[in-house]
């Protein structure tokens, strides 16, 4: 009979693997089994860490806390990690919103904060007293007099592409300053946060030097 329980020594330490088609308490039966064999095979008194993996399998919070406990019973052994190779939905789909870039074509009016999860390109129009928010970066085709917000709350790489003639105010991560148009080139402008951590303002042309990772991710070409 296949053991639900398979111990691999590994470079770090050892690896479990909870095979997926065993059931929860067989794993049980198995994992204490284990160790209390490999606790009387230990002479040496050496603490012994744990990489175990669940396969397919995602353990309830209880579940989690079963095995953590019965590890904890061993005073020689700990666990370093507790994964698995599936996510649940919800987090598989806030992954995609952080790294999608969100089409958005509305009016944000006086008053109203407009947030996205991921990168923005923005198509719409921003009344005075309206707010853009990004958890990424935000790219401007639209027009805009109100505020734009990338980056937030805190996420420093994040990017605004924009002709900030009409723009009032801008944020950064956690930087948030008005916009001074002494400061700002014509046009298309890119605002980042620089190595000293001050907001910059660059022309668009620098964009792939001040950010050159973000070409990197989305395979870009300027």
């Amino acid at each position: 009979m296949q053991q639900s329980v398979v111990l691999k020594a590994s470079n770090d330490g050892y690896d479990l693997i909870f095979r997926q088609a065993a059931s929860f308490d067989e794993i049980m039966v198995d994992l204490k089994a284990l160790l209390t064999r490999m606790q009387v095979d230990n002479t040496t008194e050496k603490q012994i860490s744990f990489d175990m993996s669940t396969e397919g399998r995602l353990l309830t919070a209880d579940q989690t806390k079963q095995v953590t406990q019965l590890v904890n019973r061993y005073p020689l052994f700990s666990i370093h990690k507790l994964t698995a190779d599936v996510i649940v939905t919800a987090d598989a789909l806030a992954m995609i919103d952080r790294n999608t870039v969100h089409l958005v074509n509305q009016i944000i009016r006086n008053g109203q904060v407009i947030a996205v999860t991921g990168d923005v390109l923005f198509f719409g129009k921003i009344h005075e007293g309206g707010i853009l928010r990004a958890t990424g970066s935000i790219f401007v085709m639209g027009e805009v007099a109100g505020g734009l917000e990338a980056g937030y709350p805190d996420h420093n790489d994040a990017v605004i592409v924009s002709d900030l003639a009409t723009v009032p105010r801008v944020r950064v991560g956690e930087l948030l300053e008005l916009v001074d148009l002494e400061k700002i080139a014509t046009g298309t402008n890119v605002v980042y946060i620089n190595d000293i951590q001050a907001l910059d303002y660059q022309p668009l042309n620098q964009l792939k030097r001040v950010r050159p990772k973000l070409f990197t991710r989305n395979g870009g070409h300027l």
